[in-house]
């Protein structure tokens, strides 16, 4: 069975009864303070993943409806990881291509005694290429499955109408200062 959407990205009619009831069991599990607009503490050595952040963030406040809460920083900061990490494997690729380019080159020009151990080098870097390929692959589909989680693919969004956000309560000194710490 699946889950049924929040609320705010209801466009079905429903009776007032059962809009009541599916409200009240949203504000039962909804907190109070929305999604920090700035990034974790987690996310400090990580600047890729500091800037899709606050990407996210930017995009998430233009819209009129609430799409993630701060239940949602564990999923949010894992996605901005994950970002971040497909873009040091794609650097990683075009290191290893770049390096499978200059030894199938260098092979060409080789005499007949390096021609060996610059073959196996170079099958050596395709074989690295095609296993940091693969890893692209399962991270991009990571990336997708986090992202419709977090209605970012046009899909998961499809007649979405989310409700307009409410105003968010002034935080108290005690959670500024934990809002520094985490």
């Amino acid at each position: 069975m699946t889950r049924s959407k929040p609320s705010s990205l209801v466009v079905r009619a429903e009776s007032a009864a059962d809009r009541a009831v599916r409200l009240a069991r949203e504000k039962a599990v909804t907190p109070a303070r929305p999604l920090p607009k700035n990034p974790p503490a987690a996310l400090k050595d990580h600047p890729t993943a500091r800037r899709a952040w606050r990407y996210l963030a930017a995009r998430w406040d233009e819209t009129e409806g609430t799409i993630v809460t701060s239940f949602d920083l564990g999923i949010v900061s894992n996605f901005c990881l994950a970002i971040e990490q497909f873009a040091e494997l794609q650097k990683m690729r075009d290191a290893a291509y770049r390096l499978w380019l200059e030894l199938s080159e260098a092979q060409s020009a080789a005499g007949p005694e390096d021609k060996i151990s610059l073959a196996i080098k170079t099958v050596y870097s395709f074989d690295m290429i095609l296993k940091i390929d693969a890893r692209l692959d399962r991270k991009s589909d990571l990336l997708h499955k986090l992202g419709q989680s977090l209605y970012l693919t046009p899909r998961s969004r499809a007649g979405v109408a989310p409700t307009p956000q409410t105003a968010a309560p002034e935080p108290d000194e005690l959670e500024q200062l934990l809002d520094k710490l985490t």
